[in-house]
């Protein structure tokens, strides 16, 4: 495993995307963006090996600080390395913060190279950049302009260095790992406890939690196998009219996150729209997230978290939120609290039944059967005039579509149509996601 580590807006996560040749981790002027690690892979003449990049480093001992808990998680993952690219920034004297991780990897006897950033911007200077052997961690020393991927250097460096560990670098990435795997996508505001819900499902801290706003600043995915059933879960950004990281127009804004959410949320199964309560009611903001990841016909499970703080109302605000919700009927809610709760297999066991349910089969006698039993309960009458629904099928499955052919369907009201649909995922049992009906009307 090759891991990035330095102080913080030393390029780490630039170069782990050159590298990767993703853009898994998320690039800001802003200071210390990155907090935590992020994976990915990287191959070289056949041999494909991990990739990390992780928080910057501070030189920090107060530990109640989310400083001291990202340089924390940042050494921790380093004893699992074979090679440490320890970066630093070119165009300023060697700092504090260098000198105190070089004092860590120097304790750890691992293969350790000094990558040199952002020379493009000093002339190579030779003088300038050779200051760093100083740090007396390495005899490697390569100079690189991550920003302009130009990082032949250390390709070079790296291809010597994986034939001499190839046994302990060659990693195995099955690309059909993704077949039976249920995607789940942890969605919300900052500070709603998306982290915390995290941590419990996956059993460990993998994820740093501060009541800091805004600390999860990249999409954390991770892998889990529940009850036989494996499970790739993702901790999202927070989306946040009001997040500070996103307040100046020089950093991400709210558009932005916006976008990047919705690009990870077309490849998921499941979203858990995670929401924390105001006034003991969910807030206009959060009722448009849910409009929005509504319509993306994804299935969806709204979890109101910290109801411990709630607990004597707690009737009363399940009376406020299921009236507040009434325009998604078929979304299911769960009221939790994520510190404290320590059962979330009804959890699991609702994944499971709706990515179930999302994804079953249906004969075509069996939708037409439900179709004549609909018009047979309530005729669709115009103008005392029958409108004839002929026959009806699935045409389309996530979501599912159902085509309904018919005779003067023009005349047909919203309200039938509506009654429909409610028919239609009643019987089918369809919830999580709304189903969606298409009449047809045959001259």
């Amino acid at each position: 495993m090759i891991t990035l580590i330095g102080r913080s807006n030393v390029g780490k996560s630039t170069l782990f995307n050159v590298l990767t040749d993703k853009k898994l981790s998320l690039v800001n002027n802003y200071a210390g963006f990155t907090s935590d690690y992020i994976c990915g892979y990287i191959k070289i003449n056949n041999i494909t090996t991990m990739v990390v990049d992780t928080g910057g480093i501070y030189n920090t001992t107060n530990i109640s600080s989310l400083e001291y808990k990202i340089t924390q998680q940042s050494i921790s993952i380093l004893r699992y390395s074979t090679i440490i690219l320890f970066i630093v920034d070119g165009t300023v004297e060697i700092t504090n913060d260098d000198i105190y991780i070089a004092k860590i990897v120097k304790s750890l006897k691992k293969e350790v190279i000094i990558v040199v950033n952002k020379i493009d911007i000093i002339n190579n200077n030779d003088v300038i950049v050779n200051k760093f052997y100083s740090l007396g961690v390495s005899s490697t020393l390569c100079k690189i302009s991550a920003i302009n991927r130009n990082i032949k250097q250390l390709l070079s460096v790296l291809l010597v260095i994986f034939n001499k560990y190839r046994n302990k670098l060659i990693t195995h990435v099955n690309t059909n790992n993704n077949i039976n795997k249920i995607k789940v996508f942890i969605f919300g505001q900052s500070n709603v406890g998306k982290s915390t819900l995290v941590n419990k499902l996956l059993n460990k801290y993998r994820v740093l939690v501060s009541s800091k706003s805004g600390t999860t600043r990249n999409n954390i995915t991770s892998n889990i196998i529940y009850n036989n059933y494996n499970y790739e879960i993702t901790d999202s950004i927070g989306v946040n009219k009001d997040n500070f990281f996103f307040r100046n127009k020089k950093y991400l804004n709210v558009t932005n996150i916006t976008k990047i959410m919705l690009n990870y949320i077309k490849y998921t199964n499941i979203i858990l729209h995670v929401v924390c309560l105001i006034d003991k009611k969910i807030s206009h903001y959060d009722l448009s997230l849910i409009r929005l990841i509504v319509k993306k016909n994804i299935p969806v499970v709204i979890i109101i978290n910290k109801c411990d703080i709630y607990y004597k109302n707690l009737k009363e605000i399940k009376s406020n939120v299921i009236n507040q919700l009434s325009f998604v009927k078929f979304i299911k809610i769960m009221f939790i609290s994520a510190l404290y709760d320590q059962q979330f297999s009804n959890l699991f066991q609702l994944i499971n039944k709706i990515n179930k349910l999302n994804n079953l089969k249906f004969k075509t006698k069996y939708i037409n059967n439900i179709l004549y039993n609909a018009v047979k309960k309530y005729p669709p009458i115009y103008k005392n005039k029958l409108v004839k629904l002929k026959y009806a099928y699935i045409s389309n499955y996530n979501p599912i579509v159902i085509n309904i052919h018919g005779k003067h369907t023009f005349y047909l009201k919203k309200s039938y149509k509506k009654y429909l649909v409610n028919y239609f995922q009643y019987t089918l049992n369809i919830f999580g996601s709304s189903i969606y009906i298409r009449i047809i009307d045959n001259k």
